[in-house]
């Protein structure tokens, strides 16, 4: 940029401060709502949403509770308080817990949903956290060697860096959590008749998972939920077979192993078998119960009807297919469906069935060419038509406020029978507005639409009125229910609707309108749910495990009698009767997933149920005592919270290790990290040496989290070796009297950057996302050669490095709607485009002046065929005013050196090919100008799915991705001869390693094709595609 126009660049950059500024203002006054609290017991301290009151007081009691049962149990108790975040900042129901750095927990307070795997609770946060603070008691039970590593990196008892017991098979530390959550409850997944559906299945139909695919879940169904499912069996097998106490022998004995991943020598150790025989005797025992409980229902006969839908139809299915509804005049079923090969939404197959094709190949990619995709929605949703059968209501979720991940009720206006999968924003209309709607039905007239309105910890009914939108709410019956599934009376007075009440009560209700008053129909701890009427009004269907199988049954509502509708090996659910009250749509279950069937509904083939026997212990106080305060209630004690109580050094992390394959020598590196436990504030030190050097780095990043607005700090030093420049000695013996070559090429540089930085979210939306960062940077290059001994005279020019101050401030917008699926590779559909402009400026602070823009562009078409092929394709370029000198404006080119594989892994820094010409030398093509399009065919080969026993070494597929990069970089005229253009391919080979973390182990060949003379590469990396 020109020496007359740096005032320019300064108002741009002012301007540009101010906008953000502004924004952060508007979005700081909608966090008020967000005023934590802090509420300390014994063992723990609890941080919650002020108006999370009660959730608080029953997390510390159940979590005071839970610790006086597990700590004597597995024989551990933690030294130091464990800090405990419930938030209630989603509509999903789920929790996490960790040791590392320290030991914390997070809960979201919100009760799981119908038919959800975690349904089975007496007390959901009982049963969530015992579950959680049972990881808690287990990861930080740690002896020996690990013991004392973690007290010299730890600050003695501060933190934690290495805890055995957490680099164990998954199988085992969920399932011993999932083990515990169910012996100290009424329920719990030990007890879920769904849970026993998913392992009943696989025997019946010959899936029962080896262990390798059990020790790393790939998406084999029921995916993740595989570690759930065997480790809750095989531990309570261990419980029951070997004795409880071996669980916890299993625990110290892990955990004092300092080789890590040695779960065969810990089994065989405390059990006395090996742990082949130990699986084969897990395996018997599971197949001769569930076989036995086969033949008790096929002894009653088989009452089921017949299966629609077969999305995938082989071993690797994980069909979520879900809530069903009937077309107005009964041809077609809507429902909710999510298969792992498309984009998830309702859709629409003939109520008489469609035709299939059976799933073969990559991912096992069956078709029901019948299936049409109506509307695409993330996340389960309920449909429900307005009258006429056109316009439908639906929940799905989105970001509130850009920051609360709730539900709403939208409404989209369809063309009547035809399927229109419309994706944006604007194609439906909002209705309601963070109400944290969900379970939605239009009432018979279209007026009013009835839904599940959830709240703190709690969830009641609610009336929207279509016409005004507004919304009536009905008084909760006590403070803990949780509503399911209301469901309109074809006169539309009454409303049937399963809740949950304290003591682990699960029934029916109806809901009268006029009169106010809810009536209960049920009364038992099994769990009954999915109401839903006969259009005659006779009938009142709903599902229930009472016979320790989820089954259809029928209400006699005239009578008050219970009749059996269906007996089926594997569940029956979502039932719903057609307008002409002929036949029932319900959802199935086999080893593959969940399906759509159809049976006639006939009253006078009904079943009687079997006598039952409430067979469940009784359920535990939900409000276990704590110390009051004078009378007034513990949460009257909590206190503001205070982030700097937190905030302090907990452990030194390894953070590099690098013999030199970087090519400047022998690298080592540390890393403290300071945080408070909510995650306003966090604050990271990197420090690394260069020991060949003798060269110190690192940096300090500070992250400001508190508003919606997040503020980035940071403070870097980096050292590096540049082969850009060229000199020659005058003397051939350097300062410390060794010999140097005559002519020298490259230098030594040290960069030191400041940075001050904003990212500031646009849209956010459960497909589309947009955000906006504006960052100062300053940087100074330094040539740390610069006063070596003295160039010759008489010698060729030199080369000096480029070295100076510089200061730029950069803008950068962002969109991305890309999507993957379960069973692909990477995104398979969507575009994203980003724009970045960048001025650099004297008066931002150095010598130089500059204005660059840059562009990219990026597009997934997935083929129509099978197989989750898919074109990728992405354009990139950018201009500058050319005032940087030999900084240089543009470089293009292809990755630098061979990485590090092991370094990649460890750091976790997978490579991105986006904008590289691959075929080419890093940086070989300088210019102010630049573009370049990568393109690329990505087709999976096998989905292997297998691994070596329980090794932390699992390969789950192979890609082939051929490509084609073309690029140019120029500077003052764009000619046909700077063209360069490349070919190649990558075998990818995706792995899960450890249990936990997958990577994509890339080897690829380019051919790099130029005018004086071609380029062939070859490189091994772990990285990602663009």
């Amino acid at each position: 940029m020109s020496a007359s126009r740096p005032g320019r660049a300064r108002w741009f950059a002012l301007g540009c401060l101010l906008l953000l500024t502004l924004v952060a203002t508007v979005a700081e006054a909608g966090t008020r709502d967000q005023r934590w609290r802090t509420l300390e017991t014994e063992h723990f301290v609890v941080h919650y949403y002020q108006g999370n009151e009660v959730a608080a007081e029953r997390a510390a009691a159940t979590l005071e509770r839970a610790h006086s049962r597990l700590a004597p149990d597995l024989g551990h108790s933690p030294y130091l308080r464990t800090q405990v975040i419930l938030t209630d900042d989603t509509d999903s129901s789920n929790g996490s817990a960790s040791v590392v750095p320290y030991a914390h927990i997070n809960g979201n307070v919100t009760a799981p949903e119908s038919m959800s795997v975690l349904e089975s609770y007496d007390d959901w946060l009982d049963v969530l956290l015992t579950h959680e603070y049972t990881h808690i008691v287990h990861i930080d039970t740690i002896h020996g060697i690990p013991r004392l590593v973690n007290a010299l990196l730890g600050f003695g008892v501060l933190g934690k860096v290495w805890p055995p017991n957490g680099a164990q098979p998954r199988w085992f530390i969920e399932g011993l959590a999932t083990y515990e959550e169910s012996r100290l409850s009424s329920q719990g997944r030990h007890r879920s008749a769904q849970f026993d559906t998913m392992m009943r299945m696989h025997v019946l139909e010959h899936g029962f998972q080896p262990i390798d695919r059990v020790s790393s879940p790939g998406t084999i169904f029921p995916n993740v939920t595989t570690v759930y499912l065997y480790g809750l069996h095989l531990v309570d097998y261990i419980g029951t077979r070997y004795g409880h106490d071996k669980l916890r022998e299993l625990s110290h004995t892990y955990g004092g192993q300092a080789l890590p991943y040695g779960i065969h020598r810990a089994v065989s150790r405390v059990l006395g078998v090996s742990f082949e025989q130990l699986w084969k005797e897990f395996e018997l025992d599971i197949t001769r119960r569930f076989q036995a409980q086969a033949r008790a229902i096929r002894g009653r006969g088989i009452r089921e009807g017949r299966r629609l839908t077969f999305t995938v139809a082989s071993e690797a299915s994980n069909a979520f297919t879900r809530r069903p509804f009937w077309s107005a005049d009964d041809r077609m079923i809507y429902f909710y469906d999510d298969d792992g090969h498309s984009n998830p939404g309702i859709r629409r197959i003939s109520s008489r069935g469609g035709r299939i094709r059976e799933g073969v190949g990559v991912g096992r990619q069956g078709q029901s060419t019948d299936i049409e995709r109506v509307v695409e929605v993330q996340g389960a949703t309920t449909g429900s038509f307005l009258p006429g059968g056109k316009d439908m209501v639906f929940e799905q979720w989105s970001l509130h406020d850009l920051r609360y991940s709730w539900n709403d009720l939208y409404l989209w206006h369809g063309e009547q029978g035809a399927p229109n999968a419309r994706q944006g924003p604007a194609d439906t209309e909002q209705l309601t507005f963070g109400l944290r709607a969900r379970d939605a039905q239009v009432a018979p007239d279209g007026r009013t639409v009835v839904f599940v309105r959830n709240d703190a910890a709690q969830s009641r009914l609610a009336f929207l009125d279509l016409h005004t939108r507004e919304v009536t709410e009905v008084a909760p019956l006590e403070r803990t229910q949780q509503v399911y599934t209301p469901r309109w009376s074809p006169d539309g007075r009454k409303v049937a609707y399963s809740m949950h009440r304290a003591g682990g009560y699960r029934d029916l209700y109806v809901y009268d309108r006029e009169a106010g008053t809810h009536t209960r129909l049920t009364a038992d701890r099994w769990l009954d749910i999915t109401p839903a009427y006969s259009p005659d009004g006779r009938w009142l269907l709903f599902s229930s495990d009472r016979d320790h199988v989820i089954n259809v049954y029928a209400i006699d509502l005239a009578t008050g009698r219970t009749h059996q509708v269906t007996n089926v090996l594997g569940a029956a659910f979502d039932a719903v009767v057609s307008h002409d009250g002929t036949r029932i749509a319900y959802i199935g279950a086999s080893s593959t997933g969940y399906d759509l069937w159809v049976m006639k509904f006939d009253p006078s083939s009904f079943l009687e149920p079997l006598p039952t026997v409430d067979d469940l212990p009784a359920a535990d106080e939900p409000t276990p005592p704590l110390p009051e305060d004078r009378g007034r209630p513990a949460s009257a004690r909590s206190t503001r919270y205070k982030p700097i109580r937190t905030m302090y050094p907990r452990a030194i992390a390894p953070a590099s290790l690098d013999l030199g394959g970087a090519g400047q020598g022998l690298e080592l590196g540390a890393k403290l990290e300071i945080a408070d436990v909510v995650g306003y504030h966090r604050l990271t030190g990197v420090f690394r040496q260069f020991v060949d050097h003798q060269q110190p780095t690192g940096s300090v990043e500070y992250t400001f989290a508190r508003l919606v607005p997040t503020f980035r700090f940071a403070f870097r030093r980096d050292f590096r070796i540049h082969d850009s420049s060229q000199r020659y000695s005058y003397d051939n013996i350097s300062a410390d009297g060794s010999f140097q070559p005559y002519a020298q090429k490259g230098y030594r540089e040290r960069q030191t950057a400041v940075r001050a930085g904003i990212d500031v979210p646009i849209v956010r939306h459960a497909i589309h996302n947009a955000s906006a960062s504006l960052d100062y940077v300053f940087t100074r290059f330094r040539d740390l050669d610069r006063d070596r001994e003295r160039l010759d005279p008489n010698a060729p020019a030199s080369t000096p490095p480029a070295a100076g101050d510089l200061g730029r401030v950069d803008l950068e917008l962002r969109y991305s709607n890309l999507r993957s699926v379960r069973y692909g590779y990477g995104d398979e559909t969507g575009r994203a485009a980003s724009v970045r402009l960048s001025v650099v400026d004297p008066h931002l602070g150095g010598q130089y002046g500059d204005i660059q823009v840059g562009a990219a562009y990026t597009e997934r078409i997935r083929m129509p065929w099978r197989g989750h092929q898919v074109l990728a394709l992405r354009i990139g370029g950018g201009a500058s005013a050319g005032g940087l000198g030999r900084l240089g404006g543009f470089r293009l080119g292809g990755l630098r050196d061979q990485p590090d594989v092991i370094q990649s892994f460890l750091r976790r820094e997978a490579f991105g090919e986006a904008g590289y010409l691959r075929g080419f030398a890093w940086r070989s093509l300088p210019g102010d100008y630049y573009a370049v399009v990568n393109t690329e065919y990505r087709t999976p080969l096998v989905d292997v799915e297998r691994g070596m026993s329980s090794l932390p070494l699992y390969l789950r597929r192979l890609t082939m991705i051929p490509f084609a990069d073309v690029g140019v970089a120029w500077t003052e005229r764009l000619t046909r001869e700077a063209l360069r253009w490349s070919l190649g391919m990558s075998l990818v080979f995706s792995f899960r390693i450890g249990y936990r973390d997958t990577i994509d182990l890339f080897f690829t060949y380019a051919h790099g094709f130029a005018q004086r003379g071609d380029v062939n590469y070859f490189r091994a990396l772990i990285a990602r595609s663009f």
